[in-house]
């Protein structure tokens, strides 16, 4: 069995990180984005170095409260996931699009809905070839268990129309920590594992020519 850890949100708190069990024996760690508050270069530093020091790869984007200088640092350090596409395992590719559509913070990762909905469909191309897909976005996807704040439906309309276009296996998603849990947009799996500090993650496993995605929740 293949296994990789999928985390985010994590604003500048990795500590669970030592808690997840068996980290070491996982083949990855994915993160969704929002690795800072606020695009702190520092916190990147701290947070990804303490990620790699498990010596695993680490594929990685950066949300809206990360930003373009952010992106570049992961480039440097990580796998980066934004708007590119890989072979994560034999069958399985692997693709990203992070930031977020506009919010009310004004947050330095911030793009119109129609420029997300580009970049889905551009990486795309890089992965369609392969008989199972894993998405990873930073915005969930509008009107689902995943995106609801306030009592209002506030993801992405364009991850959501892609979703449902191109059924992919697997959808890693986040930014909306009140929508914790998963979902499923037709025959694709959803995870949000909400704040990563509160113990929120996902696990992804690949076994037997199926791939599946679990919601779980560190109790400490």
């Amino acid at each position: 069995m293949k296994q990789w850890i999928g985390l985010g949100d994590i604003h500048n708190n990795i500590s669970m990180l030592e808690h997840i069990p068996d980290i070491e024996k996982v083949d990855g760690i994915i993160i969704h984005g929002d690795i800072t508050n606020g695009g702190v270069l520092a916190q990147a530093k701290s947070m990804i170095s303490q990620v790699l020091s498990k010596k695993i790869p680490v594929y990685a984007q950066p949300g809206n409260m990360d930003g373009a200088g952010i992106l570049d640092y992961l480039d440097s350090t990580t796998t980066l996931l934004h708007r590119k596409g890989y072979e994560l395992s034999p069958g399985i590719g692997i693709m990203g699009v992070g930031m977020s559509t506009p919010t009310p913070f004004n947050t330095p990762g911030e793009f119109s809905d129609e420029q997300i909905g580009r970049w889905l469909e551009e990486t795309w191309k890089t992965i369609n070839h392969y008989p199972h897909t894993i998405v990873v976005t930073h915005d969930p996807p509008y009107n689902t268990h995943l995106d609801k704040t306030s009592g209002r439906h506030v993801g992405s309309r364009s991850v959501a129309s892609f979703i449902k276009k191109y059924q992919p296996d697997i959808l890693l998603c986040g930014h909306i920590h009140e929508s914790k849990g998963k979902d499923y947009i037709g025959k694709t799996k959803a995870v949000n594992p909400g704040i990563f500090g509160s113990g929120g993650y996902a696990l992804i496993q690949y076994e037997n020519n199926s791939v599946d995605i679990h919601f779980k929740q560190l109790n400490r």
